[in-house]
């Protein structure tokens, strides 16, 4: 059927957008606790959970992104059935970080208004029923159909740059939860009680997760101010670019705040720059590094046949 493909991968991004927005907030959230007051009084094995909480989140976040500069490098924007298989896989495993994250959340809670026992519960709890309700319940309504979508279905300018903006607005959220959260940490007891380099490597976060979100905001005053709203094969590769601009910083900036936080939980200099780094290493990896083999691929694919 003619824009069956086109339609299930707009409802793919659209999906995954939901599942980033719920994610922002559980991570911007994991950020602003490492700097209140009470998270200093946690037990060591809390702060140690909350910390690999943060860091499965992380790791969630950046495997939710990859469609963006994927679509865009390997696929020239083009609707095609391999990109959509990309897409539903992300969505089916991306959720189980975040699944964790609102165990840890409730647990977390339960520890401090009643107890260790009672937080274990409620975080147990809620960890089974978010797997229940993605993974089980959806496994058990599963019915098996033939599929009918094209391997390709030929995509124009206007459904190019509509995509191109859906996934701009997939990154967005994360860029503007992490930003408002740094702000707000800058201003707790525990951000003063940090050394001079914890302070100017949230700055230079602070500073990275802003640009991110100057790339992902140009696109719109370009579109208004330059094309007067027009689409244009111009447009569609300047809004790339800025995507691509937006994800560098955005990866940079995350990884230095997470520096910062282990920095904060006690860990070594030496220990808190190798995970950062590794860290980074990831999201550009996943992020660029993928998407430019999979374009060698396609590119010897095509110059074979």
């Amino acid at each position: 059927m003619a824009g069956e493909l086109k339609s299930k991968i707009e409802n793919a991004l659209n999906e995954a957008r939901i599942l980033i927005l719920g994610g922002q907030v559980l991570i911007g959230a994991a950020f602003r606790l490492t700097f209140m007051d009470g998270f200093d009084k946690l037990p060591v094995f809390s702060q140690t959970v909350h910390l690999v909480s943060l860091w499965l989140m992380l790791i969630g976040f950046g495997i939710l992104l990859i469609p963006a500069p994927y679509h865009f490098v390997v696929e020239d924007g083009e609707d095609t059935r391999p990109f959509h298989e990309l897409v539903t896989r992300i969505l089916e495993w991306a959720l189980l970080p975040f699944a964790a994250g609102l165990g840890v959340s409730v647990f977390l809670v339960g520890e401090q208004s009643m107890s260790a026992v009672a937080g274990i519960i409620g975080g147990a709890a809620i960890f089974a029923g978010a797997l229940f309700l993605w993974y089980v319940f959806s496994l058990l309504k599963t019915t098996r159909r033939p599929s009918l979508v094209p391997q390709q279905e030929p995509t124009n300018l206007r459904e190019k740059i509509k995509q191109g903006l859906i996934e701009a607005r997939m990154i967005l959220p994360g860029a503007q939860a992490l930003l408002g959260f740094q702000v707000a940490n800058a201003f707790t007891s525990g951000f003063q009680q940090l050394d001079r380099a914890s302070k100017w490597t949230h700055m230079g976060s602070l500073v990275c997760v802003a640009l991110s979100t100057i790339f992902l905001m140009a696109p719109a005053a370009y579109h208004r101010i330059a094309e007067h709203g027009e689409d244009s094969e111009e447009f569609y590769r300047v809004s790339g670019v800025m995507l691509l601009s937006a994800m560098f910083w955005l990866g940079l900036g995350i990884t230095a705040d997470f520096w910062v936080i282990l920095r904060k939980l006690g860990q070594s200099v030496t220990f808190a720059s190798t995970a950062s780094v590794a860290m980074l290493v990831f999201f550009y990896g996943i992020w660029f590094g993928y998407s430019a083999l999979k374009r060698r691929d396609k590119i010897r694919q095509r110059l074979a046949s």
